[in-house]
């Protein structure tokens, strides 16, 4: 399903966080404060240089453009049909542009009062060389590794992506399966009927 192309005109709903530069932290999220598993630990006292914190989930993050990245922490929890598959992204990663899936956003503590807003990701691989060289740039198809893990500032993600499932045949004769991204595909852009339906469904 595809939203609604209209953003509503006040992001800033229903006890939402404001990051300023045009990105907003939007509900639902956890009651409870919650440890990560040891995987994602290591990943974020690497970003940290830090112990790791209890922190809260956040469920989606409006962007400067308009559009609203969701994540797999609620999306995989609900029936097919109200998935929105919104939680592909476009992020800045060492300077490079990257496509991930977002797991999750959360606020971390670094000091008193003090919280670095990020969201864990899971990259996909770099696109297949010899098919963007063949196809003149066009097509960026690329492998999905949920453990190729990264925590990021929600800051340096630019826009939501579709990520499309295909399953080409290899020149060795085997079938994989893969992914290519579509821009723009007019995904994550948040309705006010939106708002009120994931705060239907309560704080975990």
């Amino acid at each position: 399903m595809i939203p609604d192309l209209e953003p509503p005109d006040n992001p800033l709903l229903n006890h939402s966080v404001n990051l300023r530069g045009g990105y907003v932290l939007l509900r639902a999220c956890d009651r409870y404060n919650y440890h990560p598993s040891e995987a994602k630990s290591r990943v974020i006292g690497g970003f940290l240089d830090a112990p790791v914190p209890k922190f809260k989930h956040w469920v989606r993050l409006w962007l400067p453009n308009g559009q609203v990245a969701h994540c797999a922490w609620k999306e995989t929890l609900k029936p097919v049909e109200k998935v929105r598959m919104a939680r592909n992204v476009k992020v800045t990663i060492n300077d490079r542009n990257e496509i991930a899936q977002v797991l999750y956003y959360a606020q971390l503590a670094i000091k008193i009062y003090r919280f670095v807003t990020v969201a864990m990701v899971s990259v996909y691989s770099r696109p297949d060389p010899e098919l963007l060289q063949k196809l003149m740039q066009t097509v960026w198809l690329c492998k999905y590794h949920d453990e190729a893990l990264q925590l990021v500032s929600v800051k340096s993600i630019q826009s939501v992506v579709a990520m499309i499932s295909h399953c080409p045949k290899l020149q060795s004769g085997m079938v994989e399966d893969r992914f290519f991204l579509l821009e723009k595909p007019g995904l994550g852009l948040v309705t006010v009927d939106e708002e009120v339906e994931d705060e239907a469904d309560g704080d975990e």
